[in-house]
């Protein structure tokens, strides 16, 4: 079709469109809200909102051929690093994506302008849930899955897409707007090349569901996705647009990424975030060629001498601080492992570091623990994590346990009396968005003993409630009591039913007896320990027993969570030592988790917010403030591939053995970045 007189086209035969994908988790998609908002992504509610402080996620240069009507989709990694160009920024480096975030589109524009030597046109912003809402409109899209992008969908290996409605099966599926979403996010099954690729597919799979329509439909689709979008196309260019659309429906659609494999290192740059570093001349030559010289995507990776020999070796090249000069082993290493996070989003795996153990105790007892919590939890469910124990005492636990199963408002309100008034706001906030992430999927255990008969006595009662059997004429009373008696009716009759009829209490309960004996245990007073002090232990250990398949995540203090003499993780790792297990099988292992609090001044100096805690100021500035960043939360993987930490006597006080050993993550977190607490409306 010919370009029309006046066109803003005219004098170019290739309009260059960046698309850009922000992520606002804003509510209609937010992890924790999937579900309850799903009934919100048709459209019917403003959920279409920009944030001027979103990130970018996602960054895709569509290139439209108007001479030939050829459309080609250069997905740009979002972790290659750019310089940031705006002054103050002088010889600083971040990813791609993150320029967003400091200048918005236009900045983003220039930066993939002057890094790569071509003229972007024109730019077009979406988010989750106009990505949603736009599939939607268009019909649904049609995508061919693998197996293992099924079971990632279908939550049957661990994946960082929400849960969908409908389950998919490998081959062709048609995806409303929400699963083509989920399906666009994946990457934890492979890698962030696999997810841009995925992220085209969407693409071209829109435009195959519109190939078909006519100029008026495609006036009226438009009508409809501009509300959903930001760009800067006026409405002159859009109607010249619309005139060209026709002859690119069912066009020809070349895909290519960049860099191109084998023609990148790596480097650091803004909070010591590692980037790829392209051999731009090579790229941009590849680019061009792609763009304006009608090569495909294999005749310019043929043409690439870096690329094709990486290929012909079956790896990459990569290069690497050490490979660069780097002779510090304790400062390259902190260049790898040692990462600011930002508690509002997930942790991600490189940012956490290995994640290979069967037990994880997490020092919470602190100011931003739910925050912790939270993060750890979304974290260690992908690694297998089904089983959370809170120091809280057994009945509470019983209470978080029923909650997190069923759902039952009554039972989160019965767990969070037995928390410090003071708690329970932020305690709410957090099990409510742990159920509606996982629903159904976790456990929670309590460790210790219960400060309130009031409490043993409301978990005792779910007990006898959640049992569907009628119960033995000869505890038929202590039943009806433990339903709908006082506290102390309550644990009267069943201490009298457990003493004296102890099979027919049993098979009353079913598979809930164990969790009744050890309430009626303690209080007799007849459980098998010296102390009240060793009964946290003592619990712990009877998880491990009950949950012999499960990854846990225990909650606890500072000393408890450190592998030190006499500590709860250190004799956990001994009781996994001791288990059973083949000749040449390793011992599972248990990893701790510690939370240092404290600011960082400019000078990279570190000063702790308490001054009882067993960590050293000054060996933390020593070996991390180089590093640190002032006013910003901080991540440390001591357990990382050839770590320092594994050998050196650092960061603690009066410590005789490496921290590594002692510790294997390590948060330094600011506690002016603490979340304000929501107050959440009950379920």
């Amino acid at each position: 079709m010919a370009v029309p007189e006046g066109s803003p086209f005219a004098d170019e035969d290739v309009l260059n469109i960046l698309l850009i994908g922000t992520d606002e988790r804003t509510e209609a998609v937010n992890d924790a809200d999937a579900f309850t908002h799903l009934n919100q992504l048709d459209g019917t509610e403003d959920t279409t909102e920009f944030s001027d402080d979103a990130r970018a996620d996602s960054m895709i240069l569509v290139s439209m051929d108007i001479k030939d009507h050829v459309i080609r989709l250069v997905s740009i990694e979002r972790g290659t690093g750019v310089p940031i160009l705006l002054d103050g920024y002088e010889d600083q480096y971040d990813w791609i994506t993150h320029t967003f975030r400091y200048g918005g589109p236009k900045l983003t524009m220039k930066t993939v302008e002057e890094c790569y030597n071509i003229e972007v046109d024109h730019f077009v912003r979406v988010n989750f849930n106009s990505f949603v809402q736009i599939v939607n409109a268009v019909g649904g899209v049609d995508i061919d899955i693998t197996e293992m992008e099924a079971k990632a969908l279908n939550w049957e290996v661990p994946s960082n897409s929400m849960l969908i409605v409908n389950h998919v099966d490998p081959g062709l599926n048609h995806f409303d707007g929400y699963t083509a979403l989920q399906y666009a996010r994946l990457r934890k099954i492979d890698n962030d090349w696999k997810r841009v690729e995925r992220q085209r597919t969407v693409i071209k799979a829109v435009l195959d569901q519109v190939k078909n329509a006519s100029v008026m439909e495609l006036d009226n689709l438009l009508n409809t996705l501009l509300p959903l979008i930001q760009t800067n196309f006026t409405k002159t260019e859009i109607a010249a647009l619309l005139v060209q659309l026709p002859g690119f429906l069912g066009c020809d659609v070349q895909q290519m990424s960049l860099p191109l494999q084998g023609t990148y290192g790596v480097r650091t740059g803004m909070d010591d975030r590692l980037m790829y570093d392209p051999d731009w001349v090579v790229n941009i030559k590849a680019l061009q060629d792609f763009l304006y010289n009608d090569k495909t995507a294999e005749e310019v990776i043929a043409a690439t001498p870096e690329t094709a020999a990486a290929e012909a070796a079956g790896e990459l090249v990569i290069a690497t601080r050490e490979t660069a000069g780097a002779d510090d082993p304790v400062e390259v290493y902190n260049n790898r492992y040692l990462h600011r996070v930002d508690m509002t989003y997930p942790l991600d795996a490189s940012d956490f570091g290995p994640d290979d153990y069967r037990v994880y105790l997490a020092d919470t007892d602190n100011l931003r623990g739910s925050e912790l919590r939270a993060a750890l939890i979304d974290r260690l469910y992908s690694t297998g994590v089904r089983v959370l124990g809170v120091p809280d005492g057994a009945a509470a636990g019983m209470l978080l346990d029923d909650y997190l199963q069923t759902g039952d408002a009554a039972s989160l309100s019965g767990y969070l009396t037995a928390l410090p008034a003071a708690e329970r706001e932020s305690a709410r906030a957090l099990w409510q968005q742990v159920r509606t992430s996982h629903p159904g999927a976790l456990h929670a255990v309590g460790l210790g003993a219960d400060a309130r008969r009031a409490t043993v006595a409301r978990a005792l009662s779910v007990l006898a409630d959640n049992s569907s059997k009628a119960p033995e004429e000869e505890i038929a009373q202590a039943v009806q009591a433990m339903r709908s008696g006082t506290p102390a009716d309550v644990v009267y009759w069943f201490k009298a039913a457990m003493a004296k009829y102890p099979r027919q209490m049993e098979r009353f309960l079913g598979g809930e007896y164990a969790k009744a004996t050890r309430l009626y245990y303690a209080l007799q007073g007849t459980l098998n320990i010296s102390s009240p002090e060793e009964l946290p232990l003592y619990d712990a250990k009877q998880l491990l027993r009950s949950y012999p398949e499960d990854g846990i995540l225990l909650f606890t203090d500072e000393s408890s969570a450190m592998q030190q003499e006499g500590s709860m993780a250190a004799a956990l790792q001994a009781e996994l030592d001791d288990q059973p297990r083949e000749e040449d099988e390793e011992p599972d292992k248990v990893c701790s988790i510690a939370a240092v609090y404290g600011t960082w001044s400019n000078a990279g100096s570190f000063t702790p917010d308490e001054t009882e805690t067993a960590w050293d100021a000054d060996s933390l500035t020593e070996y991390l403030g180089s590093d640190a960043l002032r006013g910003k939360d901080m991540l440390l993987a001591l357990d990382g591939e050839d770590s320092p930490y594994l050998r050196k006597r650092c960061l603690l006080k009066d410590t005789d053995a490496p921290v590594g050993e002692q510790v294997q993550k390590l948060f330094v977190l600011d506690k002016n970045n603490m979340a304000s607490p929501e107050t959440a409306d009950a379920e």
